[in-house]
Formats: C-alpha cells, structure tokens, sequence
C-alpha cells in the first residue's frame, strides 16, 4: 500500500487538508474535506428553491440544500474510491460528518485504506481515536 499514492490521488479528485490520523503497518486512517465546486452548489441552490412550498421558509430551504449537498459528496466520494480501490489494490471506508450550516460548501471525509481485511471498521476506529 503506497500512502503517497493515495494521498495524491485524493488531492487529484476533489478531497483538501488531508490529514492522517493513524497508520500503522498495512492501515492508513485519514481525515479530510470534500468542497463543492460553484457548479454542485449552484445545483444544490436550484434544487432547494425547486423544493419548497408557499408554506415553508429558509430553514426547509437550508435542510434541501444540506441533503442534496450530502447525497452529492457521498455519490462523488463512492466513485473516487472505486476507482482508488482498483488502482492501489486497498481496501477502503468512508464516511462524511455532519455539516455545518456555516460552512456548507465543504463536508468532513473520514477514511479508512488497509492492505487486506480488517476486524474493526471505520467507525469503531474512531471510536477509539474519540473522533
């Protein structure tokens, strides 16, 4: 499992401010942000707008917008790493945080790369990193 690889091909495709959190032999455990192009948040605005009835207001709007703004960095993420996993041979887990209201042109990444399979999952990683 080549980590400098991985780490360069997730800059490639759209993920920043990778961080490791662990890795040890054979596991590499990261964080990072996904961050919309003005294409996907135009898109998300659109779909928003398109959404709400007379009856609701901007925090119906705001919940349109953060679901499809998660659907859309889940959808693009899952393709980053089918891809990854088919060129490096990794096996690979993520998961997206919540987002922030303030901060809605990115997401949290959490991700997990390990060289053949694990006993723990990602989410239990963290758990015990207390992320």
């Amino acid at each position: 499992m080549n980590k400098d690889n991985i780490l360069e091909y997730l800059e490639n495709n759209g993920l920043t401010d990778v961080d490791i959190i662990r890795e040890e032999e054979g596991l590499i455990v990261a964080t990072a942000f996904y961050d919309f192009d003005d294409e996907e948040m135009e898109a998300a605005k659109a779909y928003a707008e398109g959404q709400i009835t007379d009856e609701e207001d901007a925090e119906a709007s705001e919940e349109y917008l953060m679901n499809y703004l998660v659907d859309l960095a889940v959808d693009n993420l899952g393709e980053v790493f089918e891809e990854l996993i088919d060129e490096e041979g990794v096996d690979a887990q993520y998961l997206t945080y919540e987002m922030d209201p303030e901060e809605p042109d990115t997401i949290q990444v959490a991700m997990l790369f390990s060289k053949g399979d694990l006993d723990k999952d990602l989410e239990d990683i963290l758990d015990e990193l207390e992320m």
